[in-house]
């Protein structure tokens, strides 16, 4: 009672006002004192994080896939290999598992797991331990954020993560979170986000993953490299059993199904085979990664993300390089060591790369006639060895491929196939250049021989005469007409037999012109470009002219198709193609550059063999054995899927027996004739005046077949 009684009494006590003000201000002074810190703390630690706005609108670097005419993946430019996709095709269990394993109560929490931080903090204060608490939110803000939240673990870091994961938390949803991160997080091997990790680890995309790989891959974020299946399928696999019982816990899986997924084993991706892949079509992707970045800038292609559709077909570019190089290392069992790859790949692997690639070279490209589209393209044999391209950079001598374009001219100036021309002798006074003798590749002559006879055998001086009648100019606008930059050619009458320097690209596309009825496309490998979003950005479109007239194109096809049959490079029969095609070879002086160019009523391709630096590659190495049978093989390949296509006869072509002695009218008694094709009104009108009998004017009797069959075989000029 004594007690109570004191209590009354201190209680009755009168405490002055100015005490209880005094105390009411200090306390007051105590709260703004502490929420005045806490906000400037706050601010302080906020004071370098990313504004508000920047959380908005959170858009990590995505990468630019360049796809092949067939859809396949040709290549990848990143900053980071990153593939973003949405939630719903993300697997559920991959969902889940990375949430049991990585934050149990991501569902639950505000960004920060304060019973997780908890007892982190007590064990890491009662134990030698160390554990990290970070939420998926927190580890998120340290992956969007990498320089203003390092790893490391320290108390201030820490705090600024916090706040970051409560402003994500602030603007976007679980499921968006959780997107976000699937797509951002490191995978190991370069791979960001788990469709990246997918096709490195797995070969598939992530959607196509069964809950064995997906458990996997949810193991694999704690430590990467530690629990990479390439690296350490052992850890990976102890580690998939570690999160498999998560899930169990968590209520995910039961026990038989986490059993059963433990013991499946995961079909892993060839790592070699994929670094193996980043040579393919290595030309090709990089004429098109330079395009791009020209058009739309760096930052685009590599941070933003492109999807790129371009017109290369795998298979046909396949066989171009298998084509090549085979033929090549033929060749190379010929020639010096110092010439050959296999010496160069030893120089280099001995730690002494030669300054320039010192083998033999070579390049080839493959067009669509009628559209333009590059369907295959080598730009040489090892774009590691050297990126300059050959096919479409490189400008070389293009020799006898050229040789067309004057006969072109020449048949719009009254020539026909069965004209003929003299290879005799012949000297020409070019006047600042001085005397010009042209020589023939055999250093003989033949004589009287017709128009198809001298361009079908590439014979140079009957050609080199033709100067004389033509001039440059009207050789030199058929080159214009058909896509040449006319004035970077030399104006000198070497030109009719390659003088000057042009691309193998622009010697294909002109040929296609003599395919497509006269029509000449412009070459282009990228058909649509769009945004990862599917804006579409760029959409070709085919650009053609019309270069000369149909019937002059088909003449030259005719005379072309000769070259094949029995020509300069009828050693493509033995070679793989048997299809009906037409072309030209071409070597230059010095056996320098070796060229072929055919093509078929679909298809145009050219082949270039040389050294890099304009080099003699000896005797007999002409474009007939050079470049012939690299042609032969791959276009036989791709010309068999199409059959046999003939070439369309124009209505204005006139057909007319001749005689191959005198270039007139066939008479039943000339020895060597052929059935031989116009232009209109430009036929012959006279009977042969050498040999006897009727004139056979298409109405041909079966002694006049055999005789025909036997006759052109066995025509040589002179005999």
């Amino acid at each position: 009672m004594r007690k109570i009684l004191d209590a009354r009494a201190l209680l009755s006590v009168d405490v002055p006002r100015r005490w209880v003000r005094r105390v009411l201000w200090l306390a007051l002074g105590l709260f703004l004192v502490t929420v005045g810190g806490t906000i400037a703390g706050l601010n302080w630690l906020a004071s370098d994080l990313p504004p508000i706005d920047a959380l908005r609108t959170i858009d990590p670097s995505v990468k630019t896939v360049i796809y092949a005419a067939n859809g396949d993946v040709l290549r990848e430019f990143f900053a980071e290999n990153r593939t973003i996709v949405p939630l719903d095709r993300i697997p559920q269990v991959l969902q889940q598992a990375v949430i049991a394993v990585e934050d149990k109560r991501f569902r639950s929490h505000y960004g920060i797991d304060l019973k997780r931080v908890i007892g982190v903090v007590w064990i890491n204060l009662t134990s030698n331990s160390s554990q990290g608490g970070s939420t998926l939110t927190q580890q998120l803000a340290r992956n969007l954020f990498p320089k203003l939240l390092p790893s490391e673990k320290r108390v201030m870091r820490k705090f600024r993560e916090w706040i970051v994961a409560a402003q994500i938390e602030s603007l976007y949803t679980k499921d968006e979170i959780l997107a976000m991160y699937l797509n951002q997080i490191y995978l190991g091997r370069g791979a960001y986000g788990v469709q990246a990790a997918a096709r490195i680890f797995f070969g598939r995309d992530v959607w196509n993953l069964g809950p064995a790989e997906c458990t996997m891959l949810a193991g694999m974020i704690q430590q990467p490299e530690r629990f990479s299946p390439h690296r350490n399928p052992a850890a990976a696999y102890a580690r998939r059993a570690i999160v498999l019982g998560t899930m169990v816990g968590a209520g995910y899986l039961t026990r038989g199904e986490a059993d059963a997924i433990d013991e499946t084993k995961v079909r892993l991706a060839d790592p070699d085979a994929v670094a193996q892949s980043a040579g393919f079509a290595a030309y090709f992707v990089e004429e098109v990664r330079k395009w791009l970045e020209k058009e739309y800038g760096a930052t685009r292609l590599y941070r933003d993300g492109l999807r790129v559709h371009t017109t290369l077909v795998p298979q046909f570019q396949e066989w171009m390089e298998d084509a090549l190089e085979t033929h090549l290392l033929a060749e190379e069992k010929n020639r010096t060591k110092r010439q050959t790859r296999a010496h160069y790949d030893q120089l280099v692997a001995e730690g002494k790369r030669p300054p320039k690639v010192t083998y033999l070279q070579g390049a080839a490209l493959l067009q669509d006639v009628r559209t333009g589209a590059v369907l295959g393209l080598v730009g040489g044999r090892s774009f590691e060895d050297s990126k300059w391209n050959m096919a479409m950079q490189a400008k070389r001598q293009p020799g006898s491929t050229f040789k067309p374009f004057v006969y072109l001219t020449a048949l719009q100036h009254g020539y026909t196939p069965s004209s003929i021309l003299i290879d005799t002798p012949f000297e020409l006074d070019t006047g600042v250049s001085g005397i010009w003798r042209p020589q023939n590749y055999s250093e003989t002559f033949g004589g009287a021989m017709t128009v198809r006879w001298a361009l079908s055998h590439s014979v140079n001086v009957p050609t080199a005469k033709l100067y004389v009648d033509l001039g440059l100019d009207p050789v030199l606008e058929n080159l214009r007409k058909l896509g040449f930059a006319v004035d970077t050619l030399p104006k000198v009458p070497s030109l009719y037999l390659g003088a000057g320097e042009v691309t193998l690209a622009e010697v294909v596309a002109s040929y296609c012109a003599f395919a497509n009825h006269g029509v000449w496309a412009d070459q282009y490998l990228i058909s649509r470009v769009e945004t990862v979003d599917g804006e579409v950005l760029f959409e070709s479109r085919v650009n053609q002219h019309e270069a000369i007239d149909a019937n002059e194109a088909y003449v030259m096809t005719s005379l072309l198709q000769s070259t094949l049959d029995s020509g300069t490079a009828a050693g493509a029969r033995r070679n793989g193609f048997t299809r009906t095609g037409a072309g030209k070879t071409g070597t230059t002086n010095d056996n320098t550059n070796a060229w072929f160019v055919g093509y078929t009523p679909s298809f145009c391709a050219g082949v270039w063999v040389g050294f890099d630096e304009p080099t003699p590659m000896g005797r007999g190495a002409t474009g007939s054995r050079m470049a012939v049978p690299v042609w032969a093989a791959f276009m036989g390949r791709v010309t068999a899927r199409k059959g046999d296509e003939q070439f369309t006869i124009p209505p204005g072509i006139v057909d007319r027996m001749v005689c191959l002695r005198t270039g007139q009218l066939a008479r039943s008694g000339c020895d060597s004739i052929r059935s031989e094709v116009f232009l209109p009104g430009h036929h012959p009108q006279k009977g042969c005046p050498d040999h006897g009998g009727r004139v056979l004017d298409g109405v041909v009797d079966e002694r006049d077949f055999r005789t025909l069959d036997r006759a052109e075989d066995e025509f040589t000029p002179g005999n």
